[in-house]
């Protein structure tokens, strides 16, 4: 699947997001919830912990992206004197 076949099934405020890392049977869990919607990220029952990894490192980079594109787009204008 390529960036072109992503289209959104919930939406999360990013306002109100809480993440947390838990733990089931002894497997890693990422819990991401904004108070109505809640995404468990784990790391499934076929492939490597590799992938698995890289998997996150993906969602750790697009996420530190997009703060940052938020960070230039909506930088606070200085008050002026």
């Amino acid at each position: 699947m390529d960036d072109d076949d992503l289209f959104p099934i919930v939406t999360l405020d990013l306002r109100a997001i809480r993440a947390v890392l838990t733990e089931d049977e002894g497997d890693l869990i990422l819990l991401v919830d904004d108070g109505d919607v809640q995404i468990e990220f784990s790391s499934g029952l076929c492939g490597t912990w590799e992938q698995a990894i890289l998997g996150a490192e993906r969602v750790a980079t697009a996420a530190t992206d997009f703060a940052a594109a938020l960070r230039r787009v909506h930088a606070p204008t200085p008050l002026a004197a």
